[in-house]
């Protein structure tokens, strides 16, 4: 799963068959946007759902949530990704979802045969979702219908996915927390390439409602792209969260570490919180602020 959105140059030469084959701007959804330094398939901490499809179920007694994150990189390599999402009971089990994605790189500039800029090069892609996502005692599962469309210089194109999730709350009476989900599972012709993920963690530490410390680990794959590895805790005292984890990716034949950094306030029926990623190959950290409401 690489980031070294720099090779758009190489993208850019390819001729426009090849072009429309697969829908470009995939990796700009690599990034933890919502997560924080929560593992994939297991975070609720943004609604909508939009890794798990699982994790939209609303907790009992809530009627509706809403949030909203950003995130942003360093300058020299000028990504920026924004996601809102919204989560709404509509029966004593169902919730509907819905998410809207959107990530961009600035300043990416076209030449010709000397430095002189003609321009910029236009690159992104955004995400519409909307799913359902149920509770049944100690499983939530869910599905969601995305389409994503990119835009790769004067190119544009479009695709379609359906993903969905799991999510076990305590595997056959043991406090451990499972979840499994997908991420843009094509359903027009392979033009996506999508991601597998599996997660579980549980508790080390518990003392009633006041303090809690999981630990746990979550994997996750995309088709001919590369692996991620994720080892992380998190820890809740009174209202405040704190989560940290190390991320190992494997893509191309080369292996990269990144140490991830979260911590978040609840406030009444408001979560705010921070995140922090370290960079790779010598880029600086990527940081990321998040803000929700629970309506009860």
């Amino acid at each position: 799963m690489s980031r070294f959105i720099f090779a758009i140059a190489a993208f850019v030469g390819l001729t426009s068959a090849a072009v429309a084959q697969q829908v470009p701007g995939r990796d700009l959804l690599e990034f933890p946007l919502g997560l924080l330094a929560d593992s994939p398939p297991l975070s609720r901490t943004m609604p909508g759902g939009f890794w798990n499809p699982a994790n939209g179920a609303l907790n009992p007694g809530d009627h509706a949530a809403i949030g909203f994150s950003g995130l942003t990189t360093p300058q020299e390599q000028g990504i920026r990704l924004q996601m809102i999402g919204g989560e709404l009971r509509v029966s004593p089990t169902l919730t509907a979802t819905m998410t809207f994605a959107n990530a961009s790189v600035s300043d990416i500039i076209r030449t010709a045969t000397d430095p002189q800029s003609l321009g910029e090069i236009p690159y992104g892609t955004s995400v519409v979702s909307g799913g359902l996502s149920a509770r049944q005692h100690n499983i939530s599962y869910g599905a969601a219908l995305r389409y994503r469309w990119a835009t790769l210089d004067l190119s544009h194109s479009h695709s379609l996915a359906l993903d969905g999730g799991v999510s076990v709350d305590g595997v056959a009476g043991t406090p451990v927390r499972l979840a499994a989900s997908t991420f843009l599972f094509s359903v027009n012709h392979g033009r996506e390439t999508p991601t597998y993920m599996l997660g579980a963690d549980m508790p080390v530490v518990r003392r009633d409602s006041i303090l809690t410390l999981r630990a746990g680990y979550s994997a996750s794959r995309t088709t001919g792209r590369g692996r991620d590895d994720y080892a992380f805790t998190s820890a809740s005292f009174r209202q405040l969260d704190v989560s940290a984890g190390v991320s190992q990716t494997s893509a191309y034949g080369s292996t990269a570490q990144r140490l991830r950094l979260g911590v978040g306030l609840r406030y009444a029926n408001y979560d705010i919180a921070f995140g922090r990623e370290d960079g790779a190959a010598g880029f600086g950290a990527s940081y990321q602020f998040l803000i929700s409401r629970v309506f009860r």
